[in-house]
């Protein structure tokens, strides 16, 4: 079997270290270079993340509450919700403390009733991409076993057993998008809360997903398949696409699964010369801060490789 490194067409990793992306070169050295967390240019460059966009400038935004923008759903991509999950995308620390408040006003808000979330909640299933990402960035936030989180997961665990990810939003068939959240949510949780019935929810959406050919995308949907799923993007919110769902599986420790091959094999074929990805990132007009998300693309396609094809060294 091929190591990673043989796999690419040149040599990427001096790029994502460039010191001026901080938060992509911590991540390169945590992720690809597998520093330890007391390594001085790993702390170092944790340290500028922090202080860089596009961190800042979300850490910016959080008004003393430990709230963004106003609201917990709304507007798109600036508030709460989205401003915890754009955190959680790019690396930051979880025991950070505005990282932790924002967490935890979460949590309140949402036991309190005052998120504004009963166009989902109040249903008795759908949406498993909302739940899915609030698990994520909650539990990054060392609330993973929090009282207050054992609702949501409940609700995931309901949406994969009972109702196969269906959605009122994709015609009431089961989603791939709320499968591939479900899965990468839930794979977040800390060992004590991963019971079995969470396991058996995360097999379910593991199952799902291969058991159609993630690279043609042609899931059910009531629409047609979206433009979105044969491109490679970073971020995406509640979106998926074929490197999303390879980044879930990646989470399940479901990689190794032959049906992911093919998969493996199209990410492969679009890198370039240099062993760079090109990326989008569809939603930057109204993201706060830009990003250069061929970097980002990059991190996570070599990510992907070093776990599948793991090297001597590896």
């Amino acid at each position: 079997m091929s190591s990673w490194r043989a796999l690419l067409r040149g040599d990427p990793l001096p790029w994502l270290l460039e010191k001026r992306d901080p938060a992509v070169r911590a991540a390169t050295l945590r992720h690809i270079l597998d520093r330890s967390p007391r390594d001085p240019e790993l702390r170092e460059a944790q340290t500028r993340a922090m202080s860089s966009p596009p961190i800042s400038t979300i850490l910016r935004r959080q008004n003393a509450e430990g709230r963004w923008n106003g609201g917990h759903y709304s507007p798109k991509y600036t508030s709460s919700h989205w401003s915890m999950l754009l955190l959680t995308e790019y690396g930051i620390d979880g025991s950070d403390g505005r990282v932790r408040l924002g967490a935890r006003r979460i949590l309140e808000d949402l036991a309190a009733g005052k998120a504004g979330m009963g166009w989902v909640l109040d249903r008795d299933h759908g949406a498993a991409c909302y739940t899915a990402n609030v698990i994520r960035y909650v539990s990054g936030a060392g609330y993973g076993t929090d009282p207050r989180i054992e609702p949501l997961i409940q609700r995931l665990v309901r949406d994969a057993k009972k109702f196969d990810a269906a959605c009122w939003i994709n015609g009431e068939q089961p989603c791939a998008w709320g499968y591939a959240r479900l899965v990468w949510g839930l794979a977040a949780l800390p060992e004590a809360a991963r019971t079995r019935e969470v396991e058996r929810a995360i097999r379910r959406g593991v199952e799902f997903l291969l058991s159609f050919k993630v690279d043609r995308g042609a899931y059910p949907t009531a629409t047609t398949p979206s433009y979105l799923w044969r491109q490679v993007s970073f971020p995406l919110f509640y979106q998926a696409d074929v490197l999303f769902v390879l980044r879930a599986l990646d989470a399940a420790d479901a990689l190794d699964d032959p049906r992911a091959q093919s998969s493996i094999a199209w990410l492969l074929a679009r890198q370039d010369e240099r062993g760079r990805w090109g990326g989008r990132a569809p939603y930057t007009d109204r993201m706060p801060s830009r990003i250069d998300a061929s970097k980002w693309v990059t991190l996570h396609a070599i990510t992907l490789l070093k776990h599948a094809f793991p090297g001597p060294a590896d």
